[in-house]
């Protein structure tokens, strides 16, 4: 039975890492707090088992000669999240079965592929000591323990996961029999909350420029950074009398910045919030018959490249959508997703991140 449950453990930490790779990103979680509660059954070691049922009625732990392996069990921790990846916890398993009691405080460090994704698995690892209490108040304990196990949280909200865990413990009993070593496993599912994460204001942009033509309400207006150093024309080669580089390629001079445009979590869905900003957007563009456009969807760094850019494409296509509704000729508008590949602001920082992952720009394409 051992064998079986220690090749359950090893075939589903091959499968988890592969379901990380393509899950939408969430909020930033590094530096919260996680509270968890759960329930699920515990599996008895057989030599433990025994130990437990061996005796008279009158002086063994159990109440039956042969306890159940299976006994129903909870479990609460409260932990502290480093970064994306590590965290610490500490709490307690309780499990009770076959007039038996076990009563399970452990700590453990967390691994987490990553913490900021819609489904993410984890590892575990730390010590366990495991107070056991039988009939006629018997009790006995370990002299050590530690424990290993995996598990995956699945996001059901922006605070609230689904934790499915499984651990596998090893306990050194002096009083067992023969082999002295038991190995005990628990499975539990149940909710974790993330408190929420305290960041730093982020600073203010810096004043629209005074050469921008098209102004809109709730809509900074910004200055491109310079073009790269590379000979091959991004956006084409520039037509006559227009703002061109060292290279001859077209400078993009005025950029939207749609910071107030913002989509809820995993969704491209245009909110009532926007609705508001954008029609005011498209009375702009509807005043320059003569300008072109391209809608610039923008995420950060978190999650998988490709996941990003479906996201940030879907994203485009849903403001340029709302815009022809609003009039606008589709002729005159391009949609495109550029993922993490063109971050808006540094997603070195929080603040930058928050600004990408809601990042939705209109480019002027073809300024006279």
């Amino acid at each position: 039975m051992r064998n079986r449950f220690l090749l359950a453990a090893l075939t589903l930490a091959a499968v988890l890492p592969t379901l990380a790779m393509a899950q939408a990103m969430t909020a930033q979680r590094e530096g919260s707090w996680e509270f968890s509660v759960g329930a699920g059954a515990m599996y008895l070691d057989g030599g433990l088992r025994d130990f437990l049922g061996s005796g008279p009625a009158t002086f063994r732990y159990s109440d039956s000669d042969k306890p159940s392996r299976f006994v129903p069990a909870a479990a609460a921790r409260v932990g502290y999240n480093f970064n994306d990846h590590w965290g610490f916890s500490i709490g307690t398993a309780g499990a009770t079965g076959s007039g038996v009691k076990y009563l399970t405080p452990f700590a453990a460090a967390t691994y987490t592929v990553n913490l900021n994704a819609a489904t993410s698995p984890f590892f575990t690892a730390g010590t366990q000591f495991t107070r056991i209490t039988g009939n006629n108040n018997r009790k006995t304990h370990p002299t050590w323990g530690a424990h290993a196990g995996l598990g995956v949280r699945h996001m059901v909200s922006e605070n609230v996961a689904l934790r499915l865990e499984g651990r596998m413990a090893f306990e050194h009993y002096e009083v067992l029999p023969g082999r002295k070593t038991a190995y005990n496993g628990i499975v539990t599912l149940g909710i974790s909350y993330f408190t929420a994460r305290h960041a730093p204001p982020a600073a203010m942009a810096a004043a629209p420029c005074p050469a921008c033509r098209v102004r809109v309400d709730t809509v900074r207006i910004q200055a491109p950074p310079p073009p790269p150093p590379v000979r091959r024309c991004e956006h084409g080669v520039a037509p006559k009398g227009a703002q061109t580089d060292q290279f001859g390629c077209l400078v993009l001079r005025d950029s939207l910045l749609l910071e107030e445009v913002h989509f809820d979590f995993d969704k491209s869905d245009i909110t009532p919030t926007a609705t508001g900003i954008l029609v005011r957007v498209g009375e702009s563009m509807r005043a320059y018959p003569e300008l072109y456009f391209e809608i610039a969807g923008h995420t950060d760094s978190v999650g998988t490249f490709a996941y990003n850019y479906l996201l940030s494409a879907r994203r485009a296509r849903a403001v340029r959508d709302f815009l022809i509704k609003e009039g606008v000729p589709a002729s005159r508008m391009t949609a495109v997703g550029w993922g993490e590949g063109y971050p808006i602001a540094p997603n070195a920082t929080v603040e930058g991140r928050a600004l990408n992952r809601s990042g939705v720009v209109i480019r002027v394409k073809k300024p006279f």
